[in-house]
């Protein structure tokens, strides 16, 4: 059965129609008022939410990182970026060594920072605002940094020059100057480590030599004596010489 309802007496159909249609009208005006309020509410939180958010962009979270400029066989020089956010004056990184516990706060005014870090290592990293940590910051993220391929070949072990092995210098020297050639098809040899002594196996006599060569080693006459050089460039790689002897008198 439908309703119909009945019209106020002190109305006419035409009044009545009218006040109902407005009231309708009213009603709607109300409901989308409210929804409108209601989205731009949401709409105004998700703004101030973006604006205290940083957002990290690399090394991505729960990544193996392969980037980065190889400085050695054990560093790598990584660029760490995020989006620059308004609000923020000056940044600052917090970046956790996960294998060891080490913690480091380093800061930029630049959202990217370049940091030298351990290959083979996993890092977890967070950046926050210097003016405002507590409201603006990122989430942390974590990465294992596998570092990029070494396009790099070790030195060529050394070869004597003087004494050559098995020579026999002046029965009167009380010393005996060294001299060796090295050469690395990288050119980046950094230093030289120097063993002698009077055994087979001589002993370490001096390290990180930057030159190839050694002066004024005190030796006997009728002493017999052995020597060998360990090369080494920029990446921690090592070539070790044969062991080169030689005799006084």
């Amino acid at each position: 059965m439908l309703y119909f309802p009945k019209v106020p007496k002190h109305l006419n159909n035409e009044e009545y129609s009218y006040t109902t249609i407005m009231r309708k009208k009213l009603v709607i005006f109300l409901f989308f008022t409210i929804l409108l309020g209601c989205t731009a509410d949401s709409d105004l939180a998700q703004f101030l939410n973006s604006k205290t958010t940083i957002n990290l962009i690399f090394p991505e979270n729960n990544s193996e990182c392969k980037e980065g400029i190889a400085l050695s066989a054990s560093q790598t020089e990584l660029t760490f970026l995020w989006e620059d956010n308004s609000l923020a004056e000056g940044y600052l990184m917090t970046l956790t060594n996960l294998n060891s516990r080490e913690v480091r706060e380093l800061e930029s005014n630049e959202a990217q920072l370049s940091v030298v870090i351990e290959r083979e290592t996993s890092y977890s990293w967070k950046i926050t605002s210097v003016s405002n940590p507590d409201e603006i910051r990122s989430a942390t993220w974590s990465f294992f940094n596998e570092g990029p391929a070494l396009d790099n070949s070790p030195p060529s072990p050394a070869t004597a020059l003087s004494p050559v092995t098995g020579a026999s210098i002046s029965a009167t020297s009380t010393t005996v100057n060294l001299r060796w050639s090295a050469e690395d098809s990288d050119n980046d040899i950094v230093g030289y480590d120097l063993y002698f002594g009077d055994t087979e196996n001589p002993a370490l006599f001096e390290s990180d030599l930057r030159d190839a060569k050694y002066d004024g080693i005190p030796v006997e006459s009728g002493g017999i004596y052995y020597w060998k050089v360990v090369t080494k460039d920029s990446l921690g790689q090592e070539s070790i010489s044969p062991v080169f002897s030689f005799t006084v008198g």
